[in-house]
C-alpha cells in the first residue's frame, strides 16, 4: 500500500519543547543532584503535574528516562523538580504550585500562554470572557482561571445560546482552545456576535492545528483511506479524526499494533497524520505497517 505522511505530523512547538525540557531537566538532575530523597521512588529525576502531554506511549517513554507524572506534588520531597504542563495551569494552581519547596519549571505552551495573557488583559479591562473550548479540559480550565471571575465555557453554538440569560450584559470577548476547528470557532463567533453586537473575537487557534486540519483535506484529495494516529484522550486528535471522517473512511490508532491488514484490502493509498502530541516513532511505526499490507 502507498502511503502519504502529513508535512505536519508530529510533534508541534509547544509539545517539543515540553519534551526537550523534561529531558534536558531529567539529564541534568541525574548527574548534578544528590537523590538520597527519593527513596520511596528511585527512578524518579523530574515530576509533572498531571500529564505533560496527552499521548500514553510518550509518557511511558519519558517515565523510563526519569519523568515521572504525579497527582499529589505536595507529597513530593523538598527540592524536587516539578514541571508545569504543556496545557497550562490556572495561576490559582500556580500560586499554590509556588508555595511548595519545589523547583519549578514552566513547560506551559508559549501558544497558550499568549491566550492566558489576552484573557487576563480583557478581564481585567471589566470584559466577560467566553471560552470556546472543551468542557474540563486542562488547557480550557487553565485559560478560565486567568478571567478572574468573569469567565464562560461554551462548546457549540447552543451553548452561546444558552447564555444569554445569564449574560452580564457589559462588554464581551471571545476566545478559543487553541487545538479547535476554526471552521466551528467561526459559527460559535458568528452566533457571539448575533447576541452581544460589539464582541471582540480572538484569533486564538494556533497555527498547527490549523495546517494539520487543512492537510487532511488535502490527504483526502490524493487517498482513499486515512489513518490519524494519536492519543485516544487527545482533544486535538479526536478534533483530526472528526474532520478526516468528513471526507473518507478514517481509522484512529494509538499504537500500529491497532491496525489490520482486513480493513485496508479495498484501499490502494493511505493518507497518514497524527495530533499534536504523537511522537514520531508512532508515526513511523503506523506508516511501516501500512506499507506492508
Amino acid at each position: 500500500m502507498r502511503v502519504v505522511v502529513a508535512p505536519s505530523a508530529g510533534f508541534c512547538r509547544g509539545v517539543r519543547n515540553a519534551v526537550a525540557r523534561a529531558r534536558e531537566c531529567a539529564k541534568c538532575n541525574a548527574q548534578c543532584a544528590d537523590f538520597s530523597a527519593f527513596s520511596h521512588q528511585p527512578s524518579a529525576l523530574v515530576f509533572t503535574d498531571g500529564p505533560l502531554i496527552h499521548n500514553p506511549q510518550m509518557m511511558e517513554m519519558l517515565g523510563r528516562e526519569g519523568v515521572l507524572e504525579t497527582d499529589t506534588p505536595e507529597g513530593l520531597p523538598g527540592g524536587a523538580t516539578l514541571m508545569i504542563r504543556a496545557h497550562g495551569i490556572a495561576p490559582g494552581r500556580r500560586a499554590f504550585l509556588r508555595s511548595l519547596p519545589l523547583r519549578l519549571v514552566d513547560a506551559t505552551c508559549p501558544d497558550v500562554a499568549r491566550i492566558q495573557s489576552q484573557i487576563r488583559a480583557h478581564a481585567r479591562r471589566g470584559m466577560d470572557i467566553v471560552i470556546y473550548g472543551d468542557h474540563g479540559h486542562a488547557e480550557v480550565e487553565g485559560l478560565l482561571g486567568f478571567s478572574e471571575g468573569r469567565g464562560h465555557v461554551v462548546d457549540s453554538v447552543a451553548e452561546v445560546e444558552k447564555l444569554d440569560g445569564a449574560w452580564t450584559g457589559g462588554a464581551a470577548c471571545l476566545v478559543a482552545q487553541s487545538t479547535q476547528c476554526p471552521l466551528a470557532y467561526a459559527a460559535v463567533a458568528e452566533a457571539a456576535r448575533r447576541r452581544w453586537p460589539g464582541v471582540v473575537v480572538l484569533d486564538t487557534i494556533c497555527d498547527a492545528t490549523k495546517n494539520r486540519q487543512r492537510e487532511v483535506a488535502q490527504l483526502a484529495e490524493a487517498c482513499d483511506a486515512l489513518v490519524v494516529v494519536g492519543g485516544h484522550r487527545s482533544a486535538n486528535t479526536l478534533r483530526l479524526v472528526e474532520l478526516a471522517r468528513t471526507f473518507r473512511p478514517t481509522f484512529h490508532i494509538e499504537t500500529a499494533s491497532e491496525l489490520r491488514r482486513g480493513d485496508f484490502r479495498a484501499f490502494h493509498c493511505a493518507g497518514l497524520t497524527g495530533g499534536a502530541s504523537t511522537p514520531d516513532f508512532a508515526l513511523d511505526d503506523a506508516r511501516r505497517a501500512l506499507e506492508s499490507f
